[in-house]
C-alpha cells in the first residue's frame, strides 16, 4: 500500500501547518510580550531617576502645603526632569 503525496495534499498541510505556527507565535507574545514589558518597568521604576523624582515630587508638595509656590514650582520641574530621563510610572 503505497501512500501518494500530491502537490496539492503537500500544499494543504504547509499551509495547515503554517497557520498552526502563526496562531502559536501570536498566543505567545500575547502572553509574553506584557510580562516582559512590566518587568522593565519594575526595573525603570527602581532606578536612582525615579527615586529622585518621587522624593522631589513628595518635596514640592511638601513647600506647596508650606505655602512656597516658587519653591514648590521649582522642586516640581526637577521631579518631571527625572521622571522624563527615568521613563518612571506617572504618580504626579
Amino acid at each position: 500500500m503505497k501512500i501518494r503525496v500530491t502537490a496539492r495534499k503537500l500544499k494543504t498541510i504547509a499551509i495547515a501547518f503554517l497557520s498552526i505556527a502563526v496562531v502559536g507565535a501570536i498566543i505567545g507574545a500575547a502572553y509574553l510580550v506584557p510580562k516582559y514589558l512590566k518587568e522593565q518597568q519594575h526595573m525603570r521604576d527602581g532606578s536612582r531617576d525615579c527615586l529622585n523624582y518621587r522624593d522631589f515630587l513628595t518635596a514640592s508638595n511638601y513647600w506647596e502645603q508650606e505655602g512656597d509656590t516658587d519653591q514648590a514650582h521649582g522642586v516640581y520641574a526637577l521631579a518631571l526632569h527625572h521622571f522624563e530621563k527615568g521613563k518612571c510610572t506617572k504618580i504626579h
